[in-house]
């Protein structure tokens, strides 16, 4: 895997303050507002990468674009990352289709523990 993340969040304050956190540790970011177009952005990636995703958002949230995803001919192979506010997205619910849940606000450094694990950044 390379040092891009996909983040498919549809808040764009944190969306924007992810990307530079993100950047500033050497990842490339590429984003999505919601997960239609997430989608498409992952259909597009050159080698599957890490999805940070949003699990409540507008026009198709985070349990239908996983579904849709795991669809793709490497959607399997795309490790996500669920970040949410909503109690009931727990590893329960989602099952093993996730490679993490972090629940929102989430721990910087529990974020970054996560990424290492499965991407590890390039030099800034």
């Amino acid at each position: 895997m390379s040092g891009r993340i996909l983040l498919v969040e549809d808040d764009g304050a944190l969306r924007e303050a992810l990307i530079e956190v993100l950047a500033e540790m050497g990842y490339e970011v590429v984003s999505a507002p919601d997960g239609l177009e997430g989608l498409s952005v992952a259909a597009e990636q050159p080698e599957p990468c890490p999805i940070l995703l949003d699990w409540r958002m507008p026009v198709l949230d985070g349990p239908a674009f996983l579904a849709q995803l795991r669809q793709l001919p490497r959607g399997r192979d795309f490790p996500v990352i669920l970040a949410s506010g909503d109690p009931a997205a727990t590893r329960a619910e989602v099952g093993e289709e996730v490679t993490a849940v972090l629940p929102k606000p989430f721990d910087l450094d529990a974020l970054i523990a996560v990424l290492e694990r499965v991407a590890p950044a390039r030099s800034p």
